[in-house]
């Protein structure tokens, strides 16, 4: 029995009016063919197999009470299956959250099921019908980690997309702290419990909810700012307000070329093609420009800090004389084997930035050449762009998958140039939001 050709349905609503056709006692979708009373402009794609829904707006001069309302629709037992699924993916779901602290620290607990499987997340899930996201927190991390719980206030509320998909999830993450150490885990739930940096946490977990929320109580806790010390040039005194739009940027292989044997005096610093430019783009667009380089040589001690200053004094020299200015510079001088908190792929000079210079990871973009840089953008939360020769992008292209570049260009002005179109572009924005790693927690 051959398989069913695929039909497209048109799901037309405003203001939570529905239209729906008769047919045969029951309601449905109309289908793509059949004439409507009023003109459409298209609203998004829904796909569901063997059926495919393309949302579409009605141009009216009224509001449509005759339409059926969504709410009433789940309540029919005439209406098409089809109409009620794709409703339901459209609703936004909610969850509630917490971040437990101690100190610097911050309590993480990983999945043994669901999306999260296999990976860390902060304590909580989704909210049950008619409860409020307090008692939701509340019962889900006691669940979770068998001992209870105290809040201290909302930290903040998020929105995220599903990835292709137009459903998002409404997330409440509040601060707070257990009453006793004595865990005691929900064994078909969670496997495993652990008090981490925040660096560290951030890498730890995937939902883009914690990764915000993380962020924004390392910006709140004067314990988490403290014990953070990251290694920076000292630009220019900090004036670090709220949510400053920042670009990072890495160094060797975006901004310069790199060499054998690293970068170790100033007349070995050559900017790359297209990189002043670039980083001038941005800056004119209203980027603040931070950059965020692993300094291997330094580690080796192959490169003292003060040459190392002298290096990074000859970059920002020709990038003053170009009309650029860099709020920052870190750098982590250590090398490959150090458990440091500053090293990419640990977040920790992004975090620097969000204490230092305002950087926020919603309003943030991470511009690096090496799949480490991908990732240290996505531990933070932000949206990230891989550079390089086309050569270069294959060989680290299965390295960088997993992390899914929202850009991939050959250079750092081309980067910028997207960065500059993403940010103008509802659409493309939109598009951003809706591939955005979805929350569901355990």
């Amino acid at each position: 029995m051959g398989q069913r050709a695929r039909r497209d349905h048109l799901f037309v609503e405003t203001d939570g009016q529905v239209y729906l056709v008769h047919d045969h006692g029951k309601l449905r979708f109309p289908r793509v063919g059949e004439k409507l009373p009023f003109p459409t402009e298209p609203n998004g794609v829904m796909d569901f197999g063997a059926d495919r829904v393309l949302r579409q707006k009605p141009r009216l001069d009224y509001h449509p009470e005759e339409w059926l309302g969504r709410d009433a629709i789940f309540e029919r037992t005439d209406v098409d299956p089809l109409v009620k699924r794709a409703i339901y993916t459209t609703m936004i779901r909610c969850v509630s959250e917490v971040i437990l602290s101690n100190g610097p620290r911050v309590l993480m607990v990983k999945a043994v099921r669901g999306f999260s499987k296999g990976y860390w997340n902060v304590p909580g899930g989704f909210m049950d019908y008619g409860e409020s996201p307090e008692v939701g927190v509340e019962r889900e991390a006691e669940e979770e980690i068998g001992v209870d719980i105290r809040l201290d206030g909302l930290l903040n509320v998020y929105v995220s997309g599903f990835p292709g998909k137009p459903a998002y999830t409404l997330g409440f993450v509040y601060k707070g702290h257990v009453a006793s150490d004595a865990f005691r885990l929900k064994p078909d739930e969670i496997e495993d419990v652990g008090w981490f940096t925040v660096d560290k946490a951030l890498t730890l977990t995937r939902n883009p909810f914690a990764k915000w929320a993380l962020v924004d109580f390392f910006l709140q806790s004067k314990e988490a700012r403290s014990a953070l010390r990251v290694h920076r040039h000292g630009t220019a005194p900090h004036a670090g307000g709220p949510d400053r739009p920042t670009v990072f940027l890495d160094r060797d292989g975006v901004i310069n070329r790199g060499r054998a044997g690293y970068v170790r005096r100033p007349d070995q610093f050559q900017f790359l093609p297209g990189a002043i430019q670039g980083m001038r783009l941005l800056a004119d667009c209203g980027w603040q420009l931070v950059i965020v380089t692993n300094q291997d040589a330094a580690g080796w001690k192959l490169l003292p800090e003060a040459q190392l200053a002298k290096v990074h004094d000859r970059m920002l020299a020709g990038l003053r004389k170009a009309g650029v200015q860099v709020a920052e510079i870190y750098y982590c001088p250590h090398n490959v084997l150090s458990d440091c908190a500053c090293r990419k792929p640990r977040p920790g000079m992004l975090l620097a930035a969000a204490r230092d210079v305002g950087a926020r990871p919603r309003s943030a973009w991470m511009v690096g050449d090496k799949p480490m840089d991908v990732q240290t953008g996505r531990a933070f939360g932000c949206r990230t762009a891989w550079v390089g020769p086309k050569a270069w992008r294959r060989r680290f292209a299965a390295e960088v998958r997993p992390w899914s570049p929202d850009v991939v260009a050959d250079g750092l002005l081309e980067a910028a140039r997207a960065i500059v179109r993403y940010s103008e572009d509802p659409v493309a924005e939109a598009s951003r939001k809706s591939r955005a790693d979805p929350t569901i927690t355990s």
